[in-house]
């Protein structure tokens, strides 16, 4: 094979662990009898543009100077045409098979156009994070950890959101020219689907490691704890936070830190400085340390520093920075903490300065296998070889123009195109969705705002319009797929429908909902009615009348559930597909700001928050289970948000509940934040609550609070019983998995985090997208082969509610635009009062605050 190695960084004109990799590709596979060459930037000999052609043994070096590319800010530093030509260029004369491109900061991902056209198979490796973040690591400018997933938050990038948005659209259209895209970690390849890279197009080539000596056994021994941090002064090695950790760490009698060629300026008297060291020297270092300290801000895709060190036998205090999480175990063969605290940290130091916890934690090795450098090579060229293969064996790839929009005429015969062409033309031609709702709140940003959202960021203008919006005719009428969603039915709203379905296009018309609201055989077995009045409850079922009606007519189903989706098509007769209620880049924004905080001080709290006034059956359930908790742990407040009301049964604990009034959608992450563990009880043997989406465990994961649920379908599938939260179904499991939680600090922190990870990795904005368009275009399809739906046989029952702009007004999606500071000084002011009055009493706490305003004074 001919292969083309492309890097901005090469040695020996700029050493780093990403540019180690495609020099040892080239020289390896080049040992192995293949052809190899290498484009790449020069930083230090050449001026920007000006190129240098040499050869490093057998394999033929093109240098091209790019140091006037190197802001993150800077337009050249994705997009540089002054590489293209020089590239261009050097492609057409080696003539490659396959061309790899390593990090290509400053090269341009243009590049990747220009290496399809001339070589078999284009490859993509992702050593950072730089195809989803401008500053290429996952942290702002204030050098605070981003989200990982960048849809999913608001972040200070290197020019600002807008620019961010931009050049990632961008970057994502020339990433369609790669054939395959590798990771240098499972868990860096989990984190980069779920910013958007496609899942099908990638694989794991894992970083080897050339632990040759570093193999030690490890015995427990009577001496102290020798830490060693091998990171440099580094911001985004996190050097200043283990500064600070260390200075207010305390530390058993006679441990020691080492931090090799790094000042300890500032450090306590137990950290020493230490050299630089060689490589040769890596086995005697390791053998002579217990816990390596990797305090990293940034996010790593791999981490061969940590594999050395487990391998070397030693335990691993890492921050979590995503590559080293895949090989540590928290509490088994190191610890896990949350990059940027320093309270996290210093807790991880100060536990394992104590040798009879440390020596527990030697001698376990990695979490998961650690591949040589010849493992690295051999699968590399392996995936050459397969890719090479099925490109030799499969017609190439048809291109549909991105600016096109295919006529729909095109569309409706089979002719020769496969159906995946087919399909990616559908998506093209649905520009414009309309989203038209019922009902406003929580449920219409799950099942409205949130998908329009995502959909835009897959490029589609989307609208969000109640059904009285006198506006709404018009939208419908130009749309290229319209979602009804909890509507119900209307003269005017059917006769729409109608006239949609006689457009003389397919405009597909789908109806979504998220619980069993469309069944009327489900009303008998409710039990969470009875709090209703009489005339409510007739006003319920009516609506469960005229909700079928609507999706009567509909032509596709759209669930949040399986349950639901199970039971739309087996009522309304139309496919039916599920489409999880996720996460919203706005509720994500406004969650992981809050996760930037300490939980504020005071007792441990459990809690449960209900949005509506039908969940009082739900807390039932559990309210016995709950009262045994507070029995055995007076140290523990009870939160109850919104509606739900207690019984006598918590009359006994009325002092230790806290009720939390309903509060905005956005001033909810705070509240849950400060709780410690959230409970999201639902009566059992009940299909109604089978239907239920896990919101509540989703809500609570995205600020890191851990969730003990019932096992209905939707919470099985949300949570990894154990390790991202708890399943309880009798008293006796909720009793055990609550006090589980209170008792183990360490175990709430782990359970949220995971959570929180888990949550990110399956439910992002950009995975949304990718969902709801996949059923659209299904549901465009379906309506091509077989027409639209007429209406069902279920009995219509519908009122007359002509368009009325007044009963239309949208609640807005958006957060506040000036940051609710002093809402959160006085909602945790008036927390911390609460708690001190019943601790303290009226006199005790007049007392602190007296003594806060002398401070302050």
């Amino acid at each position: 094979m001919r292969i083309l190695q492309v890097s901005a960084h090469y040695p020996p004109d700029f050493v780093s662990g990403g540019a180690l990799i495609p020099q040892r590709f080239a020289t390896e596979l080049q040992a192995r009898g293949h052809e190899c060459s290498v484009f790449a930037g020069n930083l230090h000999r050449l001026a920007p543009g000006e190129v240098a052609d040499e050869w490093q043994g057998d394999i033929r070096v093109r240098w091209v100077g790019n140091s006037n590319a190197l802001a993150w800010f800077d337009v050249y530093n994705v997009d540089n045409p002054a590489m293209y030509g020089p590239f261009e260029e050097f492609v057409a004369e080696v003539k490659p098979d396959v061309v790899h491109f390593h990090s290509i900061q400053t090269i341009g991902a243009g590049a990747l156009k220009i290496a399809q056209r001339h070589a078999r198979a284009v490859v993509v490796t992702m050593h950072d994070f730089w195809w989803s973040c401008a500053r290429q690591f996952l942290v702002d400018q204030a050098d605070k950890p981003c989200s990982p997933v960048v849809s999913a938050a608001n972040c200070q990038c290197a020019a600002g959101r807008k620019h961010l948005d931009q050049r990632n659209r961008w970057l994502a259209d020339q990433l369609t020219y790669a054939d395959l895209i590798l990771f240098p970690s499972a868990s860096a390849r989990d984190l980069m689907i779920a910013n958007g890279v496609p899942a099908h197009k990638s694989a794991v080539n894992e970083n080897g490691v050339d632990f040759v000596g570093l193999e030690q056994a490890r015995t427990a021994v009577d001496r102290p704890v020798r830490f060693i941090y091998t990171g440099g002064e580094a911001t985004m090695k996190g050097f200043e936070v283990l500064r600070e950790a260390c200075a207010s760490a305390e530390v058993a009698p006679g441990t020691s830190l080492d931090v090799y060629n790094t000042p300890d300026d500032g450090f306590p008297a137990w950290v020493r400085s230490q050299p630089a060291y060689g490589r040769e020297d890596l086995p005697q270092i390791f053998g002579h340390h217990d816990v390596l300290i990797l305090p990293s801000l940034m996010r790593e895709s791999h981490s061969i520093v940590t594999r050395e060190a487990l391998k070397a036998g030693m335990a691993v205090i890492a921050t979590d920075s995503v590559g080293p999480e895949e090989v540590i175990i928290d509490g088994h063969n190191g610890r896990i903490v949350a990059a940027g605290s320093v309270t996290d940290l210093r807790a991880a130091i100060e536990e394992l300065s104590e040798p009879s916890r440390a020596f527990q934690l030697l001698g376990h090795g990695s979490a998961s296998p650690i591949v040589s450098v010849r493992d690295q090579i051999d699968d590399v060229e392996a995936h050459y070889r397969a890719l090479l293969r099925d490109i030799d064996h499969h017609a190439p790839a048809v291109t549909v123009p991105e600016p096109a929009t295919p006529e729909p005429a095109a569309l409706q015969g089979p002719g020769d195109q496969s159906e995946a062409i087919v399909r990616a033309g559908v998506a093209r031609a649905i520009r414009t969705v309309v989203f038209v709702v019922g009902i406003q709140g929580a449920m219409a940003r799950y099942r409205a705002h949130l998908p329009a959202e995502a959909l835009r960021l897959r490029g589609m203008t989307t609208v969000v319009m109640h059904y009285r919006d006198p506006g709404l005719s018009a939208a419908v009428l130009s749309a290229d797929a319209v979602v009804i969603y909890r509507v119900p039915a209307t003269n005017q709203v059917l006769e729409l429908i109608s006239q949609v379905k006689n457009l003389p296009r397919i405009v597909p018309v789908l109806g979504d909902i998220d619980d069993l609201i469309f069944d009327p055989d489900i009303v008998d077995s409710l039990d969470n009615l009875d709090s209703l009045s009489t005339e409510e409850r007739e006003l319920w079922v009516r609506g469960i009348h005229r909700y079928r009606t609507t999706l009567d007519v509909c032509d596709y189903f759209v669930g949040s559930t399986q349950t639901v989706s199970r039971e739309g098509a087996r009522l309304l007769g139309v496919p039916a597909q599920r489409f999880a209620n996720g996460i919203g880049h706005l509720l994500g924004s406004a969650s992981q700001e809050q996760t930037y905080r300490e939980r504020t001080p005071g007792p441990l709290r459990i809690g449960f928050f209900s949005g509506t006034k039908t969940h009082d059956a739900d807390w039932a359930s559990i309210e016995g289970a709950v009262a045994q908790v507070l029995a055995s742990r007076p140290e523990v407040e009870l939160w109850l948000g919104g509606l739900v009301e207690p019984t006598a049964a918590l009359e006994p604990y009325w002092e230790r509940i806290v009720r939390i009034p309903f509060v905005a959608w956005y001033e909810l992450p705070a509240y849950l934040r400060d709780l410690d563990i959230c409970l999201a009880p639902l009566t059992a043997d009940s299909i109604f609550n089978e239907a239920k989406s896990a919101i509540k465990w989703l809500e609570a994961a995205l600020v890191e609070t851990p969730t003990v649920a019932f096992p209905s379908q939707p919470f099985r599938e949300a949570i990894d019983d154990g390790q991202t939260g708890f399943l309880a179904r009798t008293p006796e499991e909720w009793v055990t998995a609550i006090t589980s939680l209170i008792d183990d600090d360490a175990l709430r922190t782990r359970i949220g985090r995971r959570a929180k990870r888990a949550a990110l990795l399956t439910l992002s904005p950009i995975l949304q997208g990718r969902a709801y368009e996949t059923i659209l275009v299904n549901a465009w399809r379906h309506v091509q082969r077989n027409g639209h739906k007429n209406r069902g046989t279920f009995p219509p029952v519908l009122d007359d509610e002509p368009a009325l702009a007044a009963a239309a007004i949208m609640e807005r999606y958006e957060l506040p635009k000036v940051r609710h500071r002093a809402v959160d000084v006085v909602r945790m002011t008036s927390l911390k009062t609460i708690h001190s009055l019943r601790v303290n009493g009226v006199s005790g706490t007049m007392r602190k605050v007296y003594a806060k305003i002398r401070v302050g004074q």
